[in-house]
């Protein structure tokens, strides 16, 4: 049984090693190169290291399988702590030509990511933000922000 804050997890959320926050990973289709996981819990860089577990425990893994493009789902990340961009830096540098987007965060989080100059690492925008995910196939999210991702980065 998982927990996070006292809030009882789903088994199908994976365990990143870290103490509040976890993710699943539901989609990733290794010959396009590009997955779909979401987020639950406190995204926490200031005492457990979180950007560091993911990129260790798993996009470090899925990048040298070919995977170079990420669409975070953070509706569920409830707060958020950072503290420097080392770790963020080190990724963008391992994927090359590849992406991450971050769609669906809290106000608050996209604010803190923001004041710290995270986001800086991620592409945002409100109308990749607006999207009903839930109601789409993955491939068509992947779509719809691919084509958005490309006019951003052009």
């Amino acid at each position: 049984d998982r927990y996070i804050h006292n809030i009882p997890c789903h088994p199908l959320w994976d365990d990143i090693e870290s103490e509040s926050l976890l993710v699943k990973i539901l989609y990733a289709d290794y010959r396009e190169g590009f997955a779909i996981i979401e987020f639950f819990g406190e995204w926490n860089d200031l005492f457990e290291n979180d950007f560091k577990l993911l990129s260790e425990n798993l996009l470090s893994f899925m990048i040298e399988a070919g995977i170079k493009r990420f669409i975070f789902i953070c509706e569920n990340v409830f707060h958020i702590y950072l503290e420097s961009d080392d770790y963020y830096q080190a990724l963008q540098e391992e994927l090359e030509e590849g992406w991450i987007c971050v769609m669906r965060m809290r106000d608050e989080v996209r604010e803190e990511m923001e004041a710290y100059h995270i986001l800086d690492y991620f592409y945002y925008s409100p109308i990749i933000d607006e999207l009903n995910w839930r109601k789409l196939k993955p491939f068509q999210l992947y779509q719809i922000v691919n084509e958005r991702m490309s006019k951003l980065l052009n």
